[in-house]
């Protein structure tokens, strides 16, 4: 299949399409960058662009990191880690962090991710550092609404920070299955990118996390977690069941609002039979019981109570929190009034102007 007709299959341009003139003609400005965000046609070939102002490549040196505080790095399989609670010095490239956060999300949901792209700009705005560390990307099956295929295509020349998988668009019928397999055949660290030693290249990513589009993530303070963690092995959210009342006694898994694994987990994901052939269920569990059945993800880091779900007028519990200043993520703000409360609190405002109005 050429890359050509590849891309039209994933926005719905078959035979038969209701799509205007108008439409075909923003599509054709949009079709080369789409282009690059459509790893299923040659995805060793393709590199994502920065959300933020660069890619997370291993910089020689980086400038000094803000200080941000942090609690010790939980590892639910034994001992702690100590994260540094603030540094003035240049890291070494191997102290760097970087991850990638895919959050899953649908085409037609522009203001959820333009809210978001505002967040999380902002934070790397306060801590310039995050720039070099995170890339964020917004993750969905095929686009096979003609309305969607015209407006994501203006947003993915606009922004550079979609990725569209080659699925059916499903929650937990192997959408979280096929992100991590592509992402690990995108980014496979044997396709010549070396550093001229004969020794394999670095991957690009110590960490891929899978994240809600109803998630909020305090950037810096997961970063800052994830330093202190196992760079292999590893397995990283909020761990449940976390009591006898919720998803009891389903074996240990983390909580779909968002998690990460180190990036030979996601390889492993990629290639596995456990993965391949049982994919299809609630997807955080699932990813769980991969781990679970063949015996990976030694090091586990339950970061509760760091991350949680929004309390508001629910009773609190071991999953379900006030806010606190050391959170890392809140999840369930499922609307703007929630959303607006939790950037309230965090102060997400406090540098706006006078000038700015």
């Amino acid at each position: 299949m050429s890359s050509s007709s590849s891309l039209y299959k994933q926005l719905g341009l078959g035979a038969g399409s209701p799509v205007s003139a108008s439409h075909l003609l923003l599509l054709v400005l949009g079709a080369g960058f789409l282009a690059l965000t459509v790893f299923v046609v040659h995805p060793n070939e393709f590199r994502i662009q920065s959300f933020f102002s660069g890619g997370c490549g291993r910089p020689g040196t980086d400038a000094a990191t803000a200080a941000v505080a942090a609690s010790p790095v939980k590892n639910v399989s034994g001992g702690a880690s100590d994260a540094a609670a603030a540094t003035t010095a240049a890291r070494s490239p191997d102290d760097d962090v970087r991850v990638l956060i895919g959050i899953q999300t649908l085409p037609s949901k522009y203001e959820r991710r333009n809210l978001l792209r505002t967040i999380y700009s902002l934070q790397a705005r306060e801590q310039p550092s995050l720039a070099g560390s995170v890339d964020v990307r917004f993750v969905f099956c095929n686009v096979t609404s003609p309305v969607d295929a015209v407006l994501v295509s203006l947003e993915a020349i606009r922004h550079g920070d979609i990725i569209v998988l080659d699925c059916a668009e499903n929650m937990d019928n192997g959408k979280t299955y096929t992100f991590f397999s592509t992402v690990a055949r995108a980014f496979n660290s044997s396709d010549g990118e070396g550093s001229g030693s004969g020794s394999p290249a670095p991957p690009r990513y110590d960490y891929v996390m899978k994240a809600d589009d109803d998630t909020y993530l305090r950037l810096a303070a997961l970063v800052e977690s994830l330093r202190g963690a196992a760079r292999r092995d590893a397995y990283y959210g909020l761990q449940m069941p976390c009591d006898r009342e919720n998803f009891y006694p389903f074996p240990p898994f983390m909580s779909g609002m968002g998690y990460a694994l180190s990036w030979d987990l996601v390889q492993w994901v990629a290639t596995a039979e456990e993965s391949r052939r049982d994919h299809v269920g609630p997807e955080d569990m699932w990813t769980g019981r991969w781990l679970n059945l063949a015996g990976k993800a030694k090091n586990r880091y339950d970061m509760s109570p760091r991350m949680y779900n929004y309390r508001g007028a629910s009773p609190p519990s071991c999953f379900r929190r006030d806010f606190a200043p050391d959170t890392i993520a809140v999840h369930m703000l499922k609307d703007a009034a929630r959303w607006a409360e939790t950037l309230r609190y965090f102060n997400a405002t406090a540098a706006l102007r006078p000038s700015h109005l």
